[in-house]
Formats: structure tokens, sequence, C-alpha cells
């Protein structure tokens, strides 16, 4: 269950990770333990952000695995003269 969080006069606060790379390498060890530890400390929805082809591509399984993450997909303009589409 993932925890609500109220403010004041009984306004409720929802945590979203809105920029999450969970595609990295460093992730490759324990990408769903990451995830679940989100979960366990009031994350509810991520979204994790792809910034070229291979890290979209990622971002996209990653998003179409976990009803609760979503992807952001495009290039990053320091990628940008590398892309060939």
């Amino acid at each position: 269950m993932v925890p609500i969080y109220k403010l004041n006069q009984g306004e409720i606060v929802a945590f979203i990770d809105s920029h999450a790379h969970l595609d990295l390498p460093e992730f490759n060890s324990d990408r769903q333990e990451a995830i679940k530890r989100a979960q366990e400390n009031g994350i509810e929805k991520i979204i994790t952000i792809g910034i070229g082809i291979r890290e979209c591509k990622a971002a996209l399984n990653i998003a179409g695995s976990h009803p609760f993450i979503f992807a952001a997909i495009g290039i990053h303009p320091h990628n940008a003269k590398t892309i060939s589409l």
C-alpha cells in the first residue's frame, strides 16, 4: 500500500518521480528492487526518460512492464548530431 500524505485542510499529495533514468546501466543489477523501494517509500508514479534511440526503447519497455511507470521519449540535444532516423 502506497502511503498518502495529507497537508493542511485535507489536501492530498501524490509523490511522482518526474525525471528518472531507469534504463541506466547502474540499475542493471537491481532495477526491480529500486522500483520496489520507490513504491515502498511513497512514490506513486515514475516517469522514466529516454534521451537517445536505445534509451527510448528501454524506457518504453520498462514502462510497458509497470502500470505506474510512464516513458517520456526524445532525443537529448547533446545526442542530436549522432542520430539518424
